[in-house]
């Protein structure tokens, strides 16, 4: 809304305004915190990453969050261009409604603890992978109802995804659990921006059709990391 009425700058000038919010924010209720108590490492960091890294189940969760947010930064990157072209023509103000898409997102991911729980990690990941997947060839029709469905369906199978692999990890790792999820958000941010470099190549290249085609391969890597996720 801001962009369409006020133009580009206004956005960031607002986006500026909310993080000196949050500063102040922190500054008058960090110190009504009480502090964690650290707790030492066994061993230094470099010996524990190493040794999270020779685990053979924690090596695949690495990976898949490295293709879980490869998929979901190229998807939700490179799809505004198909937007805002012709058929769909999007406007600015349209294209800010479109990320809508994510409410049931917010809303399915509470669940992923109770599914990885009753179901197991890897039927968990694996079906939302598959609900991810479904939403691909979605996003390739041209009319606007197809898109935003499909942009639903990945927005709900990669966040789901994501959850059951970040609790994987912290079940996983015996010990140094906090440099175990370190490395995992490690790779998972890794992910998006060699997914944003490639997809992004693919776009320019062979069109949109071949950047959700490079998402699909990601899901699919995932899916055949996930059989490493045993108990």
């Amino acid at each position: 809304a801001l962009a369409d009425g006020l133009g580009l700058a206004w956005n960031f000038y607002f986006f500026a305004g909310l993080n000196l919010a949050g500063a102040l924010l922190v500054y008058f209720t960090i110190q009504r915190v009480r502090p964690m108590h650290a707790m030492m490492p066994a061993a230094s960091p470099f010996s524990a990453t190493i040794a999270h890294w020779r685990d053979r189940r924690l090596r695949a969760a690495f990976g898949i969050g490295f293709c879980i947010l490869f998929a979901f930064i190229g998807t939700f990157t490179f799809v505004n261009f198909v937007l805002v072209r012709p058929p769909l023509s999007l406007g600015m103000m349209d294209l800010g409604l479109v990320y809508l898409v994510f409410l049931p997102s917010v809303v399915t991911t509470l669940l992923a603890g109770k599914a990885a729980a009753r179901l197991g990690t890897r039927p968990t990941i694996w079906s939302a992978l598959a609900v991810a997947g479904l939403g691909l060839p979605l996003m390739l029709a041209p009319h606007l109802g197809a898109v935003l469905a499909g942009m639903v369906l990945v927005g709900i199978g990669t966040f789901f995804a994501q959850a059951a692999a970040t609790g994987f990890v912290g079940q996983a790792a015996t010990d140094n659990r906090g440099i175990a999820s370190g490395t995992y958000l490690a790779c998972y941010f890794c992910g998006g921006l060699v997914g944003t470099a490639v997809l992004g190549r693919l776009f320019d290249a062979f069109g949109w059709q071949a950047c959700v085609a490079g998402v699909g391969v990601a899901l699919a890597l995932a899916a055949l990391l996930t059989f490493a996720l045993k108990r």
